[in-house]
């Protein structure tokens, strides 16, 4: 069975950049073609960001499995995106003109044969899940998740959402991850106080140039090339191998 991370935390946390680009540090650290990415925003679709350049017909919206009268290792393969020189890295998610008049919420059942056939298909499955409390899929990935990884913002704002959630995640005992990651190039940001009042943090990672351009430029889903970043987030990657 495959693993299941879900990846939390507040707007504006850089939660989505970290989450994709641990998925590419695994696929390419484990030569596994079965790694999958799958966001379930509807407010800011993720397929707009992470592949802007792309042909209108080349994405296929995480709505159109929901659709099909069965969800199997199949149906789930063909509505996967693959990123480019990386061909068995699969991204699900919603189109930029989708939202949620678009498709009719996934039934219980639904959401849960999803997650039964990315464990089944899949080796490793990121989740970027959304900090809407209604969002039933985000939900249910945080539920089932083997690991949860909290994506904690270098700044006030990160402080105060970690206090609100320290409680709200493991409970059951899942196994969580503390990162805080450095969204901004301020020599003021609080780092060491959120440090010193998160319990565990699992790496703290530096502020990239490299990976804002990235996301300024649509290219969210390429591995990017900044060492100094990824020297980190192979702290996290490793941990979650």
């Amino acid at each position: 069975m495959g693993k299941l991370i879900a990846f939390v935390g507040p707007p504006g946390s850089g939660k989505t950049s970290v989450s994709i680009q641990s998925a590419i540090a695994v696929y390419l650290a484990t030569k596994s073609n079965k790694v999958a990415f799958l966001s379930p925003d509807l407010t800011v679709p993720s397929l707009g960001l992470l592949f802007p350049n792309y042909a209108p017909d080349d994405l296929k919206s995480l709505g159109l499995l929901f659709d099909r009268t069965d969800i199997s290792s199949t149906t789930l393969l063909e509505c996967g995106i693959p990123i480019k020189e990386m061909g068995n890295l699969l991204c699900f998610g919603f189109r930029t003109d989708d939202n949620k008049t678009t498709f009719p919420e996934p039934i219980p059942s639904k959401r849960e044969d999803l997650f039964s056939v990315l464990r089944r298909t899949m080796e490793y499955t990121f989740v970027d899940c959304t900090d809407d409390p209604s969002d039933a899929i985000s939900n249910d990935a945080i539920r089932e998740a083997d690991m949860i990884v909290r994506v904690i913002p270098a700044d006030l704002k990160g402080m105060t959402w970690y206090a609100a959630n320290k409680y709200l995640y493991g409970s059951d005992g899942k196994d969580i991850r503390n990162v805080v990651n450095t969204t901004a190039h301020d020599l003021y940001l609080p780092t060491e106080e959120i440090c010193a009042k998160v319990q565990n943090v699992a790496v703290v990672l530096p502020y990239s140039r490299m990976l804002k351009q990235a996301l300024l430029e649509g290219r969210m889903s390429s591995r990017v090339k900044d060492r100094s970043f990824l020297r980190k987030l192979s702290d996290l990657t490793k941990s979650i191998i």
